[in-house]
């Protein structure tokens, strides 16, 4: 637990640096310099790449961390590296197809309510496939237990870049498409960074030979894998479909106005990110020695800290709302998102004082239960927006 306690105290550090600059990016600097639609536009094209990962990559992150502790330290890890890279080519190759089948079927969903997103859909596929790879190594990371880069890079070297490409688009240096343009770089450049740290540190070996790894372990790798992709995909369709329903049942402004208030809910549970991290390889271990104890122990302690945490931050949020919706440009726009923070706020509250009850089942024998459990709330989740956006709108 030492280890998760530092390396989740650090991350926490960083994730609430980031939370200021994305406080700046979000609350300040895109109210104020963009039109609702285009900041509408700029969230739909990031929440649509990332509703799509685990469609690109079919649980192969997840594949990495739960086999990974097998294979470490082995001589013939390099083939292990190679395998996962060689299943993941694959699956970006079937899903880059499907796109393209159904491309115009995507087009015709946004084309009443939110068309010009159709100009940006192959920057939304080309994001996909590189938030996919990046996830991937930071399953890698996450094996080596090292979250602390990873985060570094998401919360605070992401939002950086992503600062400087507003003030460049507000001092008019650029316009909406060049704003585009230099976003997707901001994400190449993260990706670079973390794949020189693990090259460096011996995390990549390829070896174009996999004799050792029995076709038996393969069948075994590709069915968890398979399996923990329907949850994984069900966790991103839960946390992004209401932005791509939101803009395509009423428009990029609704958009804008409903990522602004989840952006705020969304800090509530920050520190559970963190824990979460670190704790899936450190209890993949675990129950390889079967140590339900330890599993135990990370299980009560996440618990009891999420909830003095998050209840904090659920109450400061809540009470100091409208002073927050007050410093944002165009309040009176954004302000229309107050109940969806109250909503979201409580639902993250709920999640937290859970602990990592879900990555505990992921990294069980158990992991079957939690993915017919997502696979459900994901057909309700769509069903419900489907039914009731167009009776209550945002809320």
């Amino acid at each position: 637990m030492g280890v998760i306690i530092r390396q989740s105290i650090v991350s926490t550090i960083l994730t609430y640096l980031g939370v200021i600059i994305g406080y700046v990016n979000i609350l300040i600097m895109f109210p104020r310099y963009m039109s609702p639609e285009e900041v509408g536009l700029a969230r739909t094209i990031q929440d649509a790449s990332m509703l799509m990962v685990p469609f690109v990559q079919l649980g192969i992150s997840q594949l990495t961390i739960k086999y990974f502790p097998k294979y470490q330290n082995k001589s013939f890890y390099g083939e292990f590296v190679s395998l996962v890279f060689g299943l993941f080519l694959i699956a970006t190759l079937l899903f880059s197809i499907v796109f393209l089948i159904f491309k115009n079927n995507i087009a015709e969903y946004f084309t009443a309510n939110s068309n010009s997103v159709n100009s940006y859909l192959f920057y939304i596929l080309g994001l996909a496939i590189l938030l996919s790879l990046h996830q991937l190594l930071v399953a890698y990371a996450q094996s080596l237990h090292n979250i602390v880069l990873p985060n570094l890079l998401k919360e605070v070297v992401l939002r950086a870049l992503t600062l400087i490409d507003i003030v460049l688009f507000a001092t008019k240096l650029i316009d909406f498409h060049q704003f585009i343009n230099l976003l997707m770089i901001a994400y190449l450049v993260n990706f670079i960074i973390l794949l020189l740290y693990l090259i460096k540190n011996s995390a990549l070996r390829i070896s174009f030979k996999i004799k050792h790894i029995q076709w038996s372990v393969v069948k075994e790798m590709l069915a968890y894998a398979l399996f923990t992709f329907l949850g994984a995909s069900g966790i991103l369709i839960i946390g992004k479909v209401d932005s791509i329903m939101v803009t395509g049942m009423i428009n990029l402004n609704a958009n804008a106005i409903y990522t602004t208030a989840f952006y705020i809910a969304v800090l509530i549970e920050l520190p559970k990110r963190a824990v979460a991290q670190i704790s899936m390889p450190i209890l993949s271990k675990a129950f390889k020695r079967n140590d339900l104890n330890e599993v135990q122990s990370i299980y009560t302690k996440s618990s009891i800290n999420n909830l003095i945490i998050g209840l904090l931050l659920f109450i400061g949020i809540w009470i100091n709302l409208d002073n927050i919706f007050s410093l944002i440009p165009k309040s009176e726009i954004y302000s229309l998102g107050k109940y969806v923070v109250l909503i979201i706020g409580a639902g993250k509250l709920f999640d937290m004082v859970a602990g990592v009850n879900g990555e505990i089942l992921v990294m069980s024998k158990h992991y079957r239960v939690s993915v017919y459990l997502i696979v459900f709330i994901t057909i309700f989740t769509v069903a419900a927006n489907y039914i009731l956006i167009p009776i209550y709108g945002l809320e």
